[in-house]
């Protein structure tokens, strides 16, 4: 099973979770933890650039629907603030947000 990435700390399907604050160094060590495997469900295009410019690999932006299957971890992207409705950030805008990562389990 791979890893999937998210644009935020979402529960995709009904059942019980574990959400942990990770650093950004925790994410590259579940990143080598799963040999690479990764499925990006970031739906926004300037958020899938500034995660590829974090992380040093290849985010695509991926608007399809994630579900969350029994055991499998998402690492979630998560902003500290909340933007107006219809603004789009740039990776400019993200690199000065304030913002968190989660690993998020599905427990069920």
């Amino acid at each position: 099973m791979e890893i999937a990435f998210l644009n935020s700390l979402v529960v995709t399907s009904p059942g019980f979770y574990k959400a942990e604050k990770i650093t950004l160094d925790e994410v590259k060590q579940w990143l080598k933890h799963y040999d690479g495997r990764y499925k990006s469900f970031i739906g926004h295009k300037s958020t899938a650039q500034f995660l590829q410019k974090l992380l040093g690999i290849e985010i695509e932006q991926n608007r399809k629907t994630f579900r969350h299957m029994k055991y499998q971890k998402a690492i979630c992207f998560s902003l500290y603030e909340r933007y107006p409705e219809n603004v789009l950030l740039t990776q400019r805008d993200l690199e000065k947000a304030r913002y968190q990562f989660y690993l998020l389990t599905r427990l069920d």
